[in-house]
């Protein structure tokens, strides 16, 4: 009777010491039991729960911990981990989750690629590395939710971006007016393009900010009653499969980008340079390129996600990059590329045209520039601004602006 007593008492104290531990425990640490960690895993992200769902919950779980245990010693560049989707397969997080429409009819249409990006001179003058989230062209992490909206996402991230680099204002713009009004050729959240947003915002004469059109991760009736904030000109397309040019495009600004992320693997991504080419190419899933570098002599492009903060690096992923010469094309995101051009604030007046606000110069505000320094030259993305600035060459024929005189029309550059 003693011996059964003492051994209740240790029972009892293991138990309030495991517990405790709940919630304060790392998740991704194979050698505390499964049902411990899934508990702690359940009070750290507040999922709740009825009788019905916590077993079936709890499979789901023990299946993707599984998964990550496996792919994490098998020597990838990257690690995965649990996160807030530890409770959905993939099969239940996708059509949540992703929403790029790759559509057959969208990749045969006429693109407004700028060749010059792929120009030796152009893949030069770029630098070595840039971070564009250290530059303050880049909002914090966003959250799509359970809606197919991550399209939406993307066109915003790139026109803030390219909005702060002209204006020196880094000012967040709304996802949910793209979902709700952009219905001529996108669909809400069942999906749509950036390109396509692109040409939404340059016709309704620009986008209101979040602030005034906040974001319900839900289709919606659109709303008329915002002031739009920032408006553009159009948008470039980047060479598809070059990623010498992608490399100069992201000097330039923040670029919108499609990629495959209907893996386990990205659902799961913790760490690391993303390099699997089980990543497929595919595209379904629309983020932003807002950097690129090297970790570990491993090239990378930086990209801002839109699953919040809690997903991958503090909601960024690291996806191996190539060169044109070698290329990686990881996840496709070398497929369809594109970025805004000529944004500016919004007019404040019903006119027909938001051109650029008046003003003696369109050219970078004074202060700290926030674009990669001698080379300031080809982050002018029109004419205007390019003539404005001493030492910047328009070149027409290809509507580019360089650092040196044009090349001649008879160099391989032109094509």
């Amino acid at each position: 009777m003693i011996r059964t007593t003492a051994l209740l008492a240790l029972a009892t104290a293991a138990s309030a010491r495991e517990l405790k531990l709940i919630g304060t425990i790392d998740i991704d640490d194979h050698k505390i039991e499964t049902r411990t960690r899934f508990e702690s895993w359940m009070k750290l992200f507040n999922k709740e729960y009825t009788n019905a769902q916590v077993d079936a919950k709890f499979e789901t779980f023990k299946a993707n911990d599984v998964f990550i245990q496996d792919y994490n010693t098998k020597g990838y560049s990257a690690t995965v981990g649990h996160n807030e989707f530890s409770d959905m397969s993939w099969e239940e997080f996708a059509p949540f989750y992703t929403g790029v429409n790759d559509k057959a009819s969208y990749l045969r249409r006429t693109k407004n690629v700028n060749h010059a990006l792929s120009s030796q001179q152009v893949v030069d003058a770029a630098p070595a590395s840039i971070d564009w989230s250290k530059k303050n062209a880049v909002t914090p992490i966003k959250n799509q939710g359970q809606c197919g909206s991550c399209w939406a996402f993307s066109t915003t991230g790139s026109t803030e971006g390219a909005y702060a680099i002209a204006s020196g204002k880094l000012v967040s713009l709304s996802e949910q007016m793209l979902v709700d009004c952009d219905k001529k050729s996108d669909q809400g959240c069942n999906g749509g393009l950036m390109d396509n947003a692109f040409a939404y915002i340059k016709g309704n004469g620009g986008l209101c900010t979040e602030a005034d059109y906040p974001y319900t991760a839900a289709d919606g009736t659109c709303q008329t009653t915002c002031a739009p904030a920032v408006t553009l000109t159009g948008h470039t397309d980047v060479p598809q499969k070059d990623e010498d040019a992608l490399k100069a495009a992201v000097a330039i600004g923040p670029v919108s980008v499609a990629i495959e992320a209907d893996k386990s693997a990205f659902q799961f991504y913790k760490s690391g340079v993303f390099d699997n080419a089980g990543c497929g190419t595919t595209l379904d899933h629309g983020v932003l390129a807002v950097g690129y570098g090297t970790l570990n002599s491993k090239m990378y492009w930086k990209v801002k996600n839109s699953w919040g903060a809690t997903w991958g690096l503090n909601g960024y992923i690291l996806l191996a990059r190539g060169t044109t010469a070698a290329p990686k094309n990881m996840c496709g995101i070398s497929q369809s590329a594109s970025y805004p051009t000529g944004a500016t604030a919004a007019s404040p007046s019903p006119g027909p045209s938001p051109g650029p606000s008046p003003g003696p110069s369109p050219g970078p505000s004074p202060g700290p520039s926030p674009g990669p320094g001698p080379n300031d030259c080809f982050l002018k993305s029109d004419k205007k601004d390019c003539t404005g600035e001493t030492g910047c060459y328009w070149c027409a024929d290809i509507e580019f602006c360089f650092n040196t005189p044009c090349p001649k029309k008879d160099t391989p550059f032109f094509k």
